[in-house]
């Protein structure tokens, strides 16, 4: 049976792949690329490496940029070499669909990258480092830009919204954008069924669900979940845009940087991934996995 390695298992993507591939039966092992001497660990009838092992954003410390570069582009580029010169045949990168410029409404696995960050640029770097070697015969390198995760036991970006909504109405009923999410489960059986698959070929690759979701939907979902009305306010945009250039001035948590996160739209085509696995859809319904997700919020202690 072909061995699958992974990094970086105490992550959330980790965990939930490791328990994914148990279930699957499929034999896994977890290695450490905090100890020197990792590479000695590596076992010899290893087929696939699947690298998770990353630092995450943290845009409010900046002490620690120059550990994205050691981490998450000069640990990775090492781990690449070690797959080169390796019998494994398959490399798989996370990487994230925030490299796309922040103006962008719709991105494709061509559109335009523009790194803003430390975090974004070692990403970056570690993708173009992938990209640049020329890979042996019988070897592919994966790699796998992610829409923002979510799902059961991490809070993710739409928890903040079922914060507010939980104490306050929603306030944006008249901006009309839409984002996309990726849920946990999506993601394992995709690199699942990527690593069941052959004959998937090296190259960048989108993942997200395959619907993305507006505020207002999110709302009333949410309202289903907690059995109440939806409360949502049509605040006008030019008294929002007044709100968010004070914001900026008395330095609040909405300012006009907040506002353009929520009236901006980003949604992530996933066709190219989809063809490639000769897929009609994503594997979970993007409504179903957010009204467990909804539920999940709600069951923990706040």
């Amino acid at each position: 049976m072909s061995l699958i390695v992974l990094t970086g298992t105490t992550g959330y993507i980790g965990q939930n792949l490791t328990k994914f591939y148990d279930f699957k039966s499929k034999k896994n092992k977890s290695i450490s690329l905090r100890f020197q001497n990792w590479y000695k660990m590596m076992p010899q009838e290893t087929e696939t490496i699947i690298h998770l092992a990353a630092i995450n954003q943290n845009p409010q410390d900046s002490a620690f940029d120059e550990e994205y570069f050691r981490v998450n582009t000069e640990l990775t580029a090492k781990l690449f070499r070690y797959f080169m010169s390796s019998k494994a045949k398959t490399f798989i990168f996370i990487s994230t669909t925030a490299l796309a410029d922040k103006q962008l409404t719709h991105i494709t696995e061509a559109s335009a990258v523009q790194p803003t960050d430390p975090f974004l640029k070692s990403k970056y770097d570690a993708e173009q480092f992938i990209q640049k070697q020329e890979l042996p015969a019988g070897k592919r390198a994966i790699i796998l830009r992610v829409a923002p995760l979510y799902g059961r036991e991490t809070k993710s970006i739409l928890h903040n919204t079922f914060i507010h909504c939980k104490t306050f109405p929603w306030f944006y009923g008249a901006l009309d954008a839409k984002h996309s999410f990726c849920h946990i489960d999506n993601l394992t059986e995709i690199i699942y069924r990527i690593t069941e698959n052959p004959e998937f070929a090296s190259g960048i690759y989108n993942v997200a669900d395959e619907e993305p979701i507006d505020s207002i939907q999110f709302v009333n979902w949410m309202a289903e979940v907690l059995e109440k009305k939806a409360s949502i306010y049509k605040v006008p945009r030019g008294l929002l845009n007044l709100i968010a250039k004070l914001g900026n001035v008395f330095q609040w948590s909405f300012n006009t940087q907040k506002l353009f996160e929520k009236s901006q739209s980003r949604i992530v085509n996933c066709n190219k991934i989809k063809d490639t696995l000769q897929l009609e859809k994503m594997p979970v319904n993007t409504q179903a996995a957010v009204l467990k997700t909804i539920e999940y919020y709600n069951s923990i202690k706040i």
